[in-house]
């Protein structure tokens, strides 16, 4: 597997398998632990244990609507709110800016090589309104609407897993001559030197996270990589 060691190197990516706003290019995930299963939160422990995911997200509903900002059209929006605000949903986090997915490969378990992954989708969930996760089979992209500011903030897309058999797996697309998962190690000793640069350039906390959760996270991040 290659390794990124600077943000030089994620740029070179980028210029390779460039991202797109709408739909037809490449997703980015960052994982600060290298071992880490590339599955959705509602799958991993201790979240998949207890009730089911569907009887859960419907009280989660039930209450969110205490809150100002809840706003949808459909389900799928819904969880994507639900997503970036911690609940463990069905969807996996991804970013159309290969340098936000590598802060979040970096900024946590600093002692751990992280990864770098890059997914091309060749199925997409549209804005229709009329849409509903249980009519949809397989693995399938999501770029929402910003229905959340940090949403919007961090370029943020997802996929969507019906089940947890539902993976994501290479392939081979045939249109584009490619395949469609590539992967990256990032080792451990160069995340606080790219966490840096990508502050340089206006990609920590305080800005992927636009609220004084992620200004607060901002200065202890630099308190954690100053002396390293």
């Amino acid at each position: 597997m290659d390794v990124i060691h600077q943000v030089s190197d994620l740029l070179k990516i980028a210029e390779e398998l460039p991202s797109d706003d709408y739909v037809g290019g490449w997703f980015y995930r960052g994982q600060s632990d290298k071992n880490w299963d590339l599955a959705p939160k509602a799958f991993r422990e201790p979240y998949c244990n207890g009730d089911s995911f569907d009887f859960k997200f419907k009280m989660w509903l039930k209450f969110s609507h205490n809150y100002p900002g809840m706003v949808y059209a459909n389900e799928i929006e819904a969880m994507a709110i639900a997503q970036h605000h911690g609940f463990a949903t069905k969807l996996l986090d991804w970013s159309s800016n290969i340098l936000t997915a590598a802060f979040f490969a970096c900024s946590d378990n600093l002692d751990s090589d992280a990864k770098i992954i890059a997914y091309f989708p060749t199925q997409y969930i549209y804005l229709d309104e009329k849409i509903s996760p249980v009519e949809l089979k397989g693995v399938v992209a999501y770029q929402a609407k910003p229905v959340a500011d940090r949403l919007k903030s961090q370029s943020g897309c997802f996929t969507y897993h019906k089940e947890k058999k539902f993976q994501i797996e290479n392939s081979f697309f045939i249109p584009g001559n490619h395949h469609t998962l590539k992967e990256w190690i990032i080792p451990s000793e160069c995340k606080v030197s790219i966490l840096k640069m990508l502050d340089r350039l206006s990609i920590n906390y305080r800005t992927l996270f636009p609220d004084l959760d992620g200004l607060s996270k901002h200065f202890c991040l630099q308190d954690e990589i100053r002396k390293c």
